[in-house]
């Protein structure tokens, strides 16, 4: 079958050493968990035989459709009078809506042009249909499903409800289009979701939708003599010494991740550095009075949120601690001649320690990448992670999951510091002990391979593909009645 993805951004297929033009150092460039979760569908369809197309607005895209990025000046102004303060930009709700129609007359002919070239049998489409951050996109593609009768697979990794998200309609347009399009009811149309929370959300909408979990290949790793030799390459590179441990953050740097936390536990930890001086870590070397706790960040940031990163990097410093930012050599990809790295798996051969402070998380794909990279996690207890994933077995450090009530003094988030201070002496008991880091790591990749596997994955994109024959069987079924008639 020709199986068509669509999305806002995506990695390069396959991890192909493909550049975009201008990568811009303030969006994720391929590396968000929606972009990794189309590369991780399209190499399990096309390995099940089909042809697998992606349209988005990066140029590396089978499709590129520049008019798709949510993070450009025209997608913004539409936004801020949508959901923002009010008609700031538009003398009325009528010239509002004129502008709008222009923008979707435009994307919506992009995209037909890519469904008339491709011919697809089913569309998958990420996020477009349940997260308004780009609503001429989403009202585009949704008309072109109503119009075509295309068979869609909607995977909604972010819905309306979240608490991370909030959309406050300026009008009754604005209102109109959240009503009507996230997420539109179309009878060629299925829902998925990532989390029973979010499951939940949807059926309170009347809206029946199935889970899929992220899922990692976990069969894919470095073989151990590649993963030394990146290892000691990146470590040499940021001046990181072998025996220096390394606490590791690959989410991306934006408010809900919390990378705060990261900091406020890598300052305890350092206060317990005398303590440890003497000790044989877990790969053998002995820790010295030479060597350093690091807080190693390769998560990129958002444009929208540079103002949180700098925060962020503030506090850091105000820690004292030792932290270094590589978020600028991250790609989907790797290429050593440039320097560049791909987040999973190379960045995590640098790590002895995975930190995941995040509050809110669709699910946690930097969490299964820790896992699946054989390292031990520290975990602040997002309600997904309670209720989906903890339940599987997964054994982790945990940060709690309660916030102070009151933030520091640049509105950041703080937890107990005597959660930090527990969390921080389990990580050095575990990083001082082979057999305990090893049980850990063995029984999460376990946990991994049973629940959140390709298999697992492919099982549920088998089924979309039969009930896509079925719907485009039902169709060509009416049309025929309807010539007969």
């Amino acid at each position: 079958m020709e199986v068509l993805i669509v999305h806002f951004r995506s990695a390069p297929a396959g991890g192909l050493q493909k550049q975009r033009v201008n990568v811009d150092p303030l969006d994720s460039a391929g590396t968000d968990g929606v972009s990794l979760e189309i590369a991780k569908r399209q190499a399990s369809l096309e390995s099940m035989g089909h042809k697998v197309a992606i349209c988005s607005a990066y140029d590396w895209a089978d499709f590129a459709i520049p008019a798709l990025e949510f993070d450009s000046e025209e997608v913004m102004l539409m936004m801020r009078n949508l959901f923002g303060p009010g008609l700031v930009d538009f003398a009325s709700e009528a010239e509002l809506k004129s502008a709008f129609d222009a923008s979707l007359l435009e994307l919506r002919q992009e995209l037909g042009k890519v469904i008339t070239d491709f011919k697809p049998d089913i569309l998958f489409v990420h996020n477009m249909l349940s997260l308004p951050v780009h609503p001429v996109a989403t009202v585009a593609l949704t008309d072109l499903l109503r119009e075509t009768r295309l068979p869609c697979a909607a995977i909604h990794h972010d819905v309306l409800s979240e608490g991370a998200y909030k959309f406050t309609p300026t009008c009754d347009f604005a209102k109109s289009i959240l009503e009507e399009y996230f997420p539109p009811v179309l009878p060629n149309l299925r829902h998925w979701t990532i989390n029973s929370h979010n499951q939940m959300a949807l059926k309170n909408k009347g809206i029946q939708a199935e889970v899929i979990h992220d899922t990692m290949d976990f069969n894919q790793k470095l073989d151990t003599a590649e993963q030394a030799r990146i290892r000691a390459t990146l470590r040499g590179k940021y001046g990181i010494k072998p025996n220096d441990i390394v606490l590791f953050v690959g989410a991306r740097i934006v408010p809900n991740k919390q990378t705060e936390l990261a900091g406020h536990l890598t300052e305890v930890l350092q206060r317990f550095r005398p303590e440890m001086v003497g000790k044989r870590l877990y790969t053998g070397e002995v820790f010295s009075d030479l060597n350093r706790v690091v807080l190693v960040l390769a998560g990129r940031p958002e444009r929208a949120f540079i103002d949180y990163q700098k925060k962020v990097f503030d506090l850091f410093d105000t820690l004292k601690i030792v932290w270094k930012y590589i978020g600028g050599d991250v790609r989907p990809y790797r290429s050593e001649d440039e320097g560049l790295y791909a987040l999973y798996p190379d960045f995590y051969a640098i790590a002895d320690f995975v930190l995941y402070p995040t509050g809110w998380e669709g699910f946690g794909n930097q969490l299964l990448e820790a896992f699946a990279s054989g390292l031990p996690v520290a975990v602040f207890e997002y309600p997904v992670f309670k209720e989906d994933i903890a339940p599987r077995g997964v054994k982790v450090v945990s940060l709690g999951d309660i916030l102070l009530p009151e933030r520091d003094y640049m509105g950041l988030v703080q937890i107990p510091v005597e959660v930090l201070t527990r969390a921080a002496r389990e990580i050095i008991a575990v990083l001082t002990c082979p057999e305990r880091l090893s049980r850990i790591t063995d029984h999460n990749i376990m946990v991994g391979k049973r629940c959140f596997s390709f298999d697992v994955l492919r099982a549920h994109l088998d089924e979309a593909l039969t009930w896509a024959r079925l719907i485009k069987g039902q169709k060509v079924d009416e049309v025929q009645r309807n010539q007969d008639s």
